[in-house]
């Protein structure tokens, strides 16, 4: 019986197939990118307000983003929600994990109006540590 050498190259195993392993690299590719533009997608949509004084937003969590538009509707994390859902979307993600920061984002042109009700609301729930996100001004 005559014995096969992989390192000569004669045997099944001597081949690698490299096909699955670049697949997999591919679908991670494509996570992180959708990931990645998610995350930008969640801070690009509203002007905020410009303010010279406050703290630089940290990221040492992922917080609860609340954003509003001008015209007063409401995003959690980028998600768009009618004001009869909010308060109880908000109330199950701050139950689920209640040290998460939660930022109000709202456009540099709504009016207090749109505002005020969130903040109510928020605090009706029992969260009381809410940050209003501004950019930096000169």
């Amino acid at each position: 019986m005559r014995n096969r050498s992989i390192i000569s190259g004669e045997g099944a195993g001597a081949r690698i197939n490299v096909t699955p392993m670049i697949d997999v690299v591919m679908v991670l590719i494509v996570f992180y990118l959708l990931v990645g533009q998610l995350a930008i997608d969640r801070k690009a949509s509203i002007d905020l307000p410009t303010s010279i004084i406050g703290i630089d937003e940290t990221q040492e969590s992922d917080p609860i983003v609340v954003g509003i538009t001008q015209s007063g509707s409401l995003t959690i994390n980028g998600v768009d929600f009618d004001t009869d859902r909010f308060a109880g979307e908000i109330e199950g993600m701050h139950a689920r994990s209640p040290n998460t920061p939660i930022r109000i984002r709202a456009h540099r042109d709504a009016p207090f109006g749109h505002i005020r009700p969130v903040m109510h609301q928020l605090r009706d729930i029992g969260i009381s540590g809410v940050e209003l996100v501004t950019e930096r001004g000169s």
